[in-house]
């Protein structure tokens, strides 16, 4: 992989920021310690220097110029003068005493303090050094300067400055190397992650993104990006279940309609006849447009329509309205019609979906149980929240086609010979999900129980409703 990739990658940006941001600081704190130890040391050094020479001062007063000048060479021995200067000066600016060679005519005056070049014979080398000293003139004429050269502070800085350079080289080196590598171990993972998604836009649908054992975030981005594709993957297959089985069921129907309005032309002298084709026609066309309300249906439950008309709705009364509509049919079959609500059951919800819901739930209870069965409707209430409960004693759904059967124009029938159109399971897991609640397919043993649990009630009050 080329350099320059590695230089346009997010990592290695952020590691030359954090690099930059780094060398600013060190900077910045090296800068501090160069500039409070300037200060300490100069300030040291004055305080040196002023009490050197008071003390001198008061060896002039008390002992004369020879005392003096004895005490100046005392303190000039090798091994004691450290980094002292001492000059003692008749009148005409001659040396009587100290170690610096002459009186610093060319001094650079800064308040009270004289700033000079001074030459000092260390381990055989000249070496010059700025110093600093204060002068005073003596009784007789007589000048005394004491002061420091600032050979140690210059050392001590210049240390400094060398550490500072060598600080930010290995900073330097250490962020760029370290965005290399950060830079190659991301391009490594995403394009690991491209090469998947090449692969899966080249058709391998069931190619997945790679997962590492790491468990960061690129392990999770590729997790995520799986999840996505199963579903991708579920809906396309769910989209082209759909699509065949809407042109086999709208096929015969189309068909029919078709003949039968040929018959209809065709039966020119045959008004009953005629007449008989196209109200059959015209059943047909119901049918169809059933179909087709029932798909708009769940397609508005899925995209969330009716969400905004949520309000408190109580599941006793709603279930009370299903029962009651589907009753007459029931008894017309045969089928003892059981309705159990223990009590009043509120839930956030669309009064009319729930209605609808419900009602698809018993005509399947009833179009498939056996004649002169039961079919039972129940409201059960708990600290999980309220169930609604419909079963029925029919042939029931085997256990490894029960998520199947939800799924649009899923029937059981292979031959698709019963009535209906596979879509009354669909609508009503879409509006359950609309509402934040599960369905539930089980055995009734004998029959299927069909169970819709919703969260706990709020105890919000419950509005009026009209009766379905």
């Amino acid at each position: 992989m080329k350099i320059s990739r590695f230089l346009r990658t997010t990592a290695f940006r952020l590691a030359l920021l954090y690099t930059a941001l780094f060398c600013a600081s060190v900077l910045a704190l090296f800068a501090f310690l160069y500039w409070t130890t300037g200060i300490v040391i100069d300030r040291q050094r004055e305080q040196t220097v002023v009490a050197d020479l008071g003390s001198l001062s008061d060896e002039f007063t008390s002992s004369g110029v020879s005392g003096l000048a004895d005490e100046i060479l005392a303190r000039i021995k090798p091994g004691r003068v450290g980094d002292s200067l001492y000059l003692l000066t008749d009148p005409a600016y001659r040396p009587l005493a100290g170690n610096v060679s002459g009186w610093p005519h060319d001094a650079l005056r800064d308040g009270p303090w004289l700033v000079f070049a001074v030459g000092r014979r260390l381990s055989g080398d000249s070496e010059p050094h700025l110093a600093r000293a204060v002068d005073v003139q003596l009784p007789g004429g007589y000048r005394l300067l004491v002061g420091q050269d600032t050979r140690a502070q210059e050392r001590f800085q210049t240390a400094i400055v060398e550490a500072l350079v060598w600080s930010l080289a290995i900073t330097l080196v250490l962020g760029v190397g370290g965005g290399l590598i950060m830079s190659r171990n991301t391009l490594r993972r995403i394009e690991a992650i491209n090469r998947a998604a090449e692969r899966i836009m080249r058709g391998e649908v069931g190619h997945r993104m790679p997962v590492g054992a790491g468990g960061d975030e690129f392990d999770r981005l590729a997790e995520n990006l799986n999840a996505m594709l199963e579903e991708i993957e579920r809906l396309m297959g769910g989209i082209r279940a759909v699509t065949h089985n809407i042109a086999h069921d709208l096929r015969g129907p189309l068909t029919r309609v078709k003949n039968r309005l040929e018959m209809a032309l065709a039966a020119d002298s045959d008004a009953v006849g005629r007449r008989e084709a196209v109200e059959q026609a015209v059943a047909e066309a119901d049918d169809l447009l059933a179909t087709f309300n029932a798909l708009l249906s769940i397609a508005d439950a899925e995209a969330g329509a009716g969400r905004g008309d949520m309000a408190p709705v109580d599941l006793a009364a709603v279930a009370g309205d299903v029962a009651e509509l589907y009753e007459p049919l029931a008894e017309a079959r045969g089928l003892a019609l059981e309705l159990t609500r223990p009590g009043p059951a509120v839930v956030e919800g669309n009064r009319h979906l729930l209605f609808q819901a419900i009602a698809n739930l018993l005509d399947n209870a009833v179009k498939y149980a056996t004649p002169g069965g039961r079919v039972g409707v129940s409201l059960r209430t708990g600290a999980d929240g309220p169930q609604v409960v419909v079963s029925d004693d029919g042939p029931g759904i085997p256990e490894a086609d029960r998520e199947r059967v939800i799924e649009r124009f899923v029937r059981l029938d292979s031959a698709r010979s019963t009535p209906g159109n596979g879509l009354g399971l669909s609508l009503v897991a879409a509006i359950v999900r609309l509402h934040g609640a599960t369905l539930t397919l089980d055995d009734n043993r004998p029959g299927l129980r069909a169970t819709v649990s919703f969260r706990p009630a709020s105890g919000a009050p419950v509005e009026p409703a009209p009766r379905a």
